[in-house]
């Protein structure tokens, strides 16, 4: 098996639209957007979560010369193996990419566009969230031009322009992180995604109104990790399923809550 697969990064505003960059934010988010793609790529082709872009297996990523028009670099990926199970094709490729870069940025309203990839996604199958905490490092320094002003967006675009991912101000204010609370809180929802395997899922959080991705710190009491089961469960037959969580929120820089770090659930009677 051989695929091939391209992706062009576009930087408009700022000196991009000089046709240059600044030499060192503009290397920051070219080695940024890099790792993002090769730590998305591993996951995509070997099922792989991991947080550090070490040697990507069964695929190269390869980067090619500056071209004018604003500040355009193309980058070719070369799958030659994959893991048993994965669907490749440019379709599925392409959507993998782009829903798991928007998931990570805080674009999360756009849905999968192929079949495999809306098949990873589903109350057991926490992978984007997980894949999202992954990114954030590499995506923190994909976004320096942008946080340092010397562009005002850059976009990831298939050969023929469609946009896969747009990073501008308000994506940079959410991959920053602000703050951890000092505190922990005690915190009413339901779990609504979990996997007994996984450490990320997600919950409604009553006051907040909304679903909020969540991890369990490594202190978790293991007693109590049935309980996250049991409100999905509950949560999946239309009951209450509430628990109350103690957890710490992480903060973006533009104040809103990323995630939640939780330490210890218990059902509330």
């Amino acid at each position: 098996m051989s695929n091939q697969f391209g992706l062009r990064l576009r930087f408009s505003g700022g000196y991009a639209d000089q046709n240059m960059l600044d030499a060192y934010d503009g290397s920051k988010s070219l080695a940024g957007v890099a790792r993002a793609l090769q730590i998305t790529t591993q996951a995509y082709v070997n099922k792989d979560f991991s947080k550090v872009a070490t040697k990507l297996k069964n695929a190269e990523i390869y980067i090619k010369p500056a071209h004018q028009g604003s500040f355009i670099v193309d980058f070719i990926t070369h799958i030659s193996a994959k893991a048993s199970g994965v669907l490749i094709n440019a379709p599925t490729y392409y959507d993998f990419i782009g829903f798991a870069f928007n998931q990570a940025v805080g674009n999360t309203k756009g849905e999968p566009k192929t079949r495999y990839v809306q098949s990873l996604i589903g109350p057991d199958k926490p992978t984007f969230d997980h894949l999202s905490e992954v990114l954030e490092g590499s995506l923190q320094e994909a976004h320096r031009s942008i946080s340092e002003q010397t562009v005002s967006q850059i976009t990831l675009e298939r050969p023929r322009g469609e946009k896969i991912a747009v990073f501008n101000q308000q994506t940079a204010e959410w991959v920053y992180t602000r703050d951890l609370g000092k505190n922990p809180e005690y915190l009413i929802g339901n779990v609504t995604r979990y996997n007994s395997e996984s450490p990320n899922g997600r919950a409604y959080i009553d006051h907040l109104d909304k679903i909020i991705p969540f991890k369990r710190h490594d202190d978790f009491k293991a007693a109590n990790k049935q309980n996250l089961t049991w409100s999905l469960h509950e949560h999946d037959r239309i009951k209450q399923g509430k628990l109350e969580f103690e957890a710490r929120r992480v903060i973006s820089a533009s104040g809103h809550v990323k995630r939640l770090i939780v330490y210890d659930c218990k059902v509330v009677k």
